[in-house]
């Protein structure tokens, strides 16, 4: 919810700082839930579509309105945003009915907070990449993670080695976006 405050104020480096510490709360939620003890099945099944409303909101509304704010909340960015709210909002209802076993290894569609860490590395090329054509890569990357969380796409479930990597790249690009907004 930060997120999407700093978008509205026009602070959109400070946002994807959130969108990260929104990612890590996300890898850690789960575990810490995990060890919980005296928990009902009930009070798991609310715990996991809790998790999954948590991630509509970070990957799914708090993306599409920092994707509106990059375009100055013109209207050609609102279906970018609208597409990307329905599809993570679709691809976490698909979740919460097939989940996911413990003997899985592979999400069908693009995990929601992987597309958050796609979309903050695509962020840093503002600036580098003139105004226009940062614009209109942002909008095919944007149409483009809307797709994958919605295929059939097989994406490996990140353990060990492979899911510290990807912590270890969302501080770092935390801290390249943190950079810019202390500048």
């Amino acid at each position: 919810m930060i997120a999407i405050t700093f978008a509205f104020t026009d602070r959109l480096a400070a946002a994807a700082v959130c969108l990260v510490a929104a990612f890590l709360f996300d890898g850690i939620d789960g575990p810490v839930a995990k060890r919980l003890t005296g928990r009902s099945a009930d009070d798991r099944e609310i715990g996991a579509n809790l998790d999954s409303l948590a991630d509509v909101v970070s990957a799914g509304v708090a993306l599409s309105v920092v994707f509106l704010a990059y375009g100055d909340f013109g209207a050609a960015y609102v279906p970018g945003a609208l597409v990307l709210v329905a599809a993570a909002t679709l691809r976490l209802a698909y979740f919460n009915v097939y989940g996911l076993d413990d003997q899985a290894t592979a999400y069908t569609g693009l995990p929601t907070d992987l597309a958050i860490i796609i979309f903050v590395a695509v962020l840093l090329l503002d600036g580098p990449l003139d105004p226009h054509t940062f614009q209109v890569t942002l909008y095919v990357v944007v149409l483009g993670l809307a797709g994958l969380m919605v295929s059939p796409l097989r994406v490996p479930k990140f353990t060990g080695a492979a899911f510290y990597a990807i912590i270890v790249l969302a501080i770092v690009l935390g801290g390249a976006h943190l950079a810019q907004a202390i500048d």
